[in-house]
């Protein structure tokens, strides 16, 4: 079983509901002088509506066609509602998991929903996690790698986390706003530079910050095969030694920590891919396409199978069998 991890959709029911009642939803359906649809929050940010979000059976046939036998969908980042009040930001979660739910729904054994949360409000976001895990049975949530501007070692996110961890859920980082975006306005350097960044400050504020030490049983899988911290690991573990700030909170080895975490392969090049494996582990890294963005990874199967040196066995937990221990599939 071949599964994606790393899979958007702008589900039909919540464009839907923008359609419908756009002021309730915090944004609108524009359409552009071509005829081309976007979603447009109040804050001003646009997204453009392809079809291939909106459809579930156009996303499940184009993902066949990619070798692909599960996809874990959720919705299209810059569509999260973090920048709403807390009540638009509430409504806006609970339509868009009720709709990914009902696409699994229809599609068993093909599709899995994975969730969102309004974390601008912690005690909302840990609600809506409890209603989605038990009225939907869904296994994993999408969370930015920041909330606000800050990090994940802030204590007001503490409860979220340890909340799902007695949940089991796994929790996906996937960056929203970026640091220094201010620099990296040209050449797509947001994306290029900034995605990876943000993710790679998350790890860190959750291992140098005590998060994963205090909860040594919750699972994160991080997107974009894990920004810069396989490659710059040994820098962590070199100031955790050298810097006393780096040793303030945290008791055990850096690289112990880091082991925990899950990687996605979104990284574009094979022997990068090859890297992230070896370094992190076949068991820790998870297939994870970008579908259906411009930023798709395409030909990841063939790519894994063709890695020199993985074995069958390891080819196939990175390929589906890491995220079906992961999310409980059979």
């Amino acid at each position: 079983m071949r599964v994606d991890i790393h899979s958007h959709t702008a589900p039909a029911k919540y464009v839907e509901a923008i359609r419908r009642d756009p002021k309730a939803m915090g944004c609108r359906i524009e359409k552009d002088d071509q005829g081309r649809e976007a979603i447009v929050q109040e804050t001003g940010r646009s997204t453009r509506l392809r079809l291939n979000l909106i459809d579930p059976e156009l996303r499940l046939g184009e993902v066949a066609a990619e070798e692909i036998d599960v996809i874990v969908e959720s919705l299209l980042p810059p569509l999260l509602p973090l920048w709403a009040p807390t009540a638009v930001g509430v409504r806006v979660c609970q339509v868009v998991n009720d709709a990914i739910a009902e696409d699994a729904a229809r599609f068993p054994g093909r599709m899995v929903g994975m969730g969102i949360l309004p974390l601008q409000d912690v005690g909302e976001a840990i609600r809506e996690m409890d209603r989605i895990v038990k009225q939907h049975r869904m296994p994993s949530v999408l969370v930015p790698a920041s909330v606000g501007g800050k990090n994940f070692d802030e204590p007001e996110f503490f409860p979220f986390f340890e909340r799902a961890q007695e949940l089991g859920v796994l929790i996906f980082i996937h960056p929203h706003e970026v640091a220094a975006a201010d620099r990296l306005k040209r050449y797509a350097l947001t994306n290029l530079i900034g995605n990876p960044l943000e993710t790679t400050i998350a790890q860190a504020s959750l291992i140098f910050g005590g998060v994963l030490e205090r909860l040594p049983q919750l699972k994160i899988c991080c997107a974009h095969a894990g920004g810069y911290s396989p490659w710059i690991r040994g820098r962590w573990r070199h100031g955790h030694g050298s810097r006393h700030e780096a040793r303030e909170v945290i008791t055990r080895p850096i690289y112990e920590y880091l082991s925990r975490f899950y990687f996605d392969t979104c990284i574009f090049d094979p022997d990068s891919l090859a890297f992230l494996i070896r370094t992190m582990g076949s068991d820790h890294v998870l297939l994870g396409t970008d579908y259906p963005t411009p930023m798709i990874d395409a030909g990841q199967v063939a790519v894994i199978n063709q890695i020199d040196g993985l074995s069958v066995q390891d080819k196939e937990k990175v390929l589906g069998g890491n995220a079906a221990a992961l999310l409980g599939l059979q």
